[in-house]
Protein backbone atom coordinates (compact mmCIF):
# COMPACT_ATOMS: atom_id res chain seq x y z
CA UNK A 1 0.00 0.00 0.00
CA UNK A 2 1.20 3.53 -0.76
CA UNK A 3 2.77 5.12 2.40
CA UNK A 4 0.73 8.32 1.89
CA UNK A 5 -2.48 6.28 1.65
CA UNK A 6 -1.50 4.30 4.75
CA UNK A 7 -0.96 7.56 6.65
CA UNK A 8 -4.35 8.88 5.52
CA UNK A 9 -6.09 5.62 6.47
CA UNK A 10 -4.37 5.64 9.89
CA UNK A 11 -5.42 9.28 10.44
CA UNK A 12 -9.05 8.57 9.50
CA UNK A 13 -9.16 5.54 11.81
CA UNK A 14 -7.69 7.65 14.64
CA UNK A 15 -10.32 10.38 14.21
CA UNK A 16 -13.15 7.85 13.98
CA UNK A 17 -11.88 6.16 17.15
CA UNK A 18 -11.63 9.47 19.01
CA UNK A 19 -15.15 10.46 17.95
CA UNK A 20 -16.52 7.05 18.98
CA UNK A 21 -14.78 7.30 22.34
CA UNK A 22 -16.28 10.75 22.90
CA UNK A 23 -12.88 12.48 22.95
CA UNK A 24 -13.74 14.98 20.23
CA UNK A 25 -16.44 17.62 20.61
CA UNK A 26 -17.90 19.09 17.44
CA UNK A 27 -19.90 21.92 18.95
CA UNK A 28 -22.38 19.88 20.98
CA UNK A 29 -23.52 21.30 24.25
CA UNK A 30 -21.43 19.89 27.09
CA UNK A 31 -23.19 17.34 29.21
CA UNK A 32 -23.78 18.02 32.88
CA UNK A 33 -20.78 16.68 34.75
CA UNK A 34 -20.99 14.42 37.77
CA UNK A 35 -18.96 15.12 40.88
CA UNK A 36 -16.65 12.42 42.15
CA UNK A 37 -16.40 11.54 45.82
CA UNK A 38 -13.35 13.78 46.17
CA UNK A 39 -15.17 16.78 44.68
CA UNK A 40 -13.47 16.52 41.30
CA UNK A 41 -15.45 17.03 38.13
CA UNK A 42 -15.97 14.01 35.87
CA UNK A 43 -16.91 14.74 32.26
CA UNK A 44 -16.01 17.15 29.48
CA UNK A 45 -14.31 20.39 30.43
CA UNK A 46 -15.71 23.78 29.56
CA UNK A 47 -12.66 25.64 30.85
CA UNK A 48 -12.06 28.58 28.47
CA UNK A 49 -8.35 28.57 29.33
CA UNK A 50 -7.87 24.98 28.15
CA UNK A 51 -5.66 24.86 25.03
CA UNK A 52 -7.44 24.10 21.75
CA UNK A 53 -7.10 20.58 20.39
CA UNK A 54 -5.67 20.61 16.86
CA UNK A 55 -6.33 17.16 15.44
CA UNK A 56 -6.35 18.09 11.75
CA UNK A 57 -3.35 20.03 10.41
CA UNK A 58 -3.82 22.80 7.86
CA UNK A 59 -2.51 21.56 4.50
CA UNK A 60 -1.61 23.69 1.47
CA UNK A 61 -0.18 22.63 -1.86
CA UNK A 62 1.93 25.58 -3.02
CA UNK A 63 4.71 27.57 -1.36
CA UNK A 64 2.74 30.74 -2.13
CA UNK A 65 -0.22 29.41 -0.12
CA UNK A 66 2.14 28.34 2.66
CA UNK A 67 3.56 31.87 2.89
CA UNK A 68 0.04 33.35 2.90
CA UNK A 69 -1.32 30.98 5.58
CA UNK A 70 1.73 30.36 7.78
CA UNK A 71 3.81 33.53 7.33
CA UNK A 72 6.98 34.36 5.47
CA UNK A 73 9.46 32.82 7.91
CA UNK A 74 9.32 29.28 6.49
CA UNK A 75 12.19 26.76 6.37
CA UNK A 76 12.59 26.90 2.57
CA UNK A 77 15.83 25.31 1.32
CA UNK A 78 17.67 26.81 -1.64
CA UNK A 79 19.34 23.44 -2.30
CA UNK A 80 17.57 20.13 -2.86
CA UNK A 81 18.94 16.85 -4.22
CA UNK A 82 18.20 16.24 -7.90
CA UNK A 83 14.59 15.43 -8.76
CA UNK A 84 12.96 16.74 -5.57
CA UNK A 85 10.23 19.36 -5.82
CA UNK A 86 7.76 20.96 -3.40
CA UNK A 87 4.79 18.68 -2.69
CA UNK A 88 2.81 20.23 0.19
CA UNK A 89 3.06 22.06 3.51
CA UNK A 90 1.23 21.59 6.76
CA UNK A 91 0.86 23.35 10.08
CA UNK A 92 0.03 21.20 13.08
CA UNK A 93 -1.30 24.02 15.30
CA UNK A 94 -1.32 24.05 19.08
CA UNK A 95 0.48 23.27 21.25
CA UNK A 96 3.70 23.74 19.26
CA UNK A 97 2.63 25.26 15.89
CA UNK A 98 4.96 23.03 13.89
CA UNK A 99 5.21 23.78 10.19
CA UNK A 100 6.46 21.11 7.80
CA UNK A 101 7.44 21.54 4.17
CA UNK A 102 7.42 18.28 2.23
CA UNK A 103 9.41 17.78 -0.95
CA UNK A 104 9.02 14.66 -3.06
CA UNK A 105 10.82 12.66 -5.70
CA UNK A 106 8.39 9.96 -6.75
CA UNK A 107 7.40 8.12 -3.56
CA UNK A 108 10.46 9.39 -1.63
CA UNK A 109 9.76 12.34 0.69
CA UNK A 110 12.05 14.87 2.31
CA UNK A 111 10.43 16.71 5.25
CA UNK A 112 11.67 19.94 6.85
CA UNK A 113 9.89 20.78 10.10
CA UNK A 114 10.20 24.06 12.00
CA UNK A 115 9.09 24.38 15.63
CA UNK A 116 9.01 27.88 17.20
CA UNK A 117 10.55 26.59 20.43
CA UNK A 118 14.34 26.15 20.22
CA UNK A 119 15.43 22.85 21.63
CA UNK A 120 12.00 21.22 21.26
CA UNK A 121 12.71 17.76 19.86
CA UNK A 122 11.09 16.27 16.81
CA UNK A 123 8.17 14.19 18.02
CA UNK A 124 8.36 10.43 17.80
CA UNK A 125 11.92 10.13 16.59
CA UNK A 126 14.69 8.13 18.26
CA UNK A 127 18.04 9.70 19.13
CA UNK A 128 20.04 6.51 19.71
CA UNK A 129 23.14 6.46 17.53
CA UNK A 130 23.17 10.23 16.94
CA UNK A 131 26.38 11.94 15.89
CA UNK A 132 27.24 15.62 16.14
CA UNK A 133 27.36 17.72 12.95
CA UNK A 134 28.01 21.37 12.13
CA UNK A 135 25.62 23.30 9.90
CA UNK A 136 27.13 26.66 8.93
CA UNK A 137 28.67 26.98 12.39
CA UNK A 138 25.55 25.72 14.20
CA UNK A 139 25.70 22.44 16.12
CA UNK A 140 23.23 19.74 15.22
CA UNK A 141 22.74 15.98 15.43
CA UNK A 142 22.34 13.40 12.70
CA UNK A 143 20.51 10.20 13.59
CA UNK A 144 20.60 7.31 11.15
CA UNK A 145 17.38 5.34 10.96
CA UNK A 146 15.88 2.27 9.41
CA UNK A 147 14.67 3.73 6.11
CA UNK A 148 14.65 7.34 7.37
CA UNK A 149 17.44 9.52 8.70
CA UNK A 150 16.96 12.61 10.87
CA UNK A 151 18.97 15.82 11.19
CA UNK A 152 18.16 18.20 14.05
CA UNK A 153 19.43 21.70 14.76
CA UNK A 154 18.17 24.93 16.28
CA UNK A 155 18.83 28.63 16.40
CA UNK A 156 17.62 31.48 18.61
CA UNK A 157 14.03 31.23 17.32
CA UNK A 158 13.34 27.72 16.05
CA UNK A 159 14.15 24.06 16.31
CA UNK A 160 14.43 22.23 12.97
CA UNK A 161 14.09 18.61 11.93
CA UNK A 162 15.01 17.32 8.50
CA UNK A 163 13.97 13.76 7.72
CA UNK A 164 14.49 11.65 4.65
CA UNK A 165 16.54 8.88 3.10
CA UNK A 166 19.55 11.10 2.34
CA UNK A 167 22.94 10.45 3.89
CA UNK A 168 24.46 12.78 6.49
CA UNK A 169 26.51 15.02 4.15
CA UNK A 170 23.53 15.56 1.83
CA UNK A 171 21.24 16.41 4.75
CA UNK A 172 23.77 18.88 6.17
CA UNK A 173 23.95 20.59 2.75
CA UNK A 174 20.14 20.87 2.61
CA UNK A 175 19.98 22.22 6.18
CA UNK A 176 22.70 24.79 5.45
CA UNK A 177 20.57 26.13 2.59
CA UNK A 178 17.39 26.64 4.65
CA UNK A 179 16.17 30.23 4.38
CA UNK A 180 14.50 31.96 7.30
CA UNK A 181 16.33 30.01 9.97
CA UNK A 182 17.69 33.03 11.81
CA UNK A 183 21.20 31.54 12.05
CA UNK A 184 23.83 34.21 12.26
CA UNK A 185 26.41 34.10 9.52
Amino acid sequence: MNPKMLTLVTFVLLVVGLVAAGCLDYGEEPQKSDSGSNGSIIGPTTDPTAPPLAITPVIVYTLKEAHEKFGTDLPVPSYLPGGYSFSYALQHGEPDNRISLIYAKGEDELRITQVPVPGNPCPGQKTTGSVGVTIDGTNGTFTPGDGENMLRWSDSRYAYCLSGTQEMDEMVAIAASVDGSGRSA
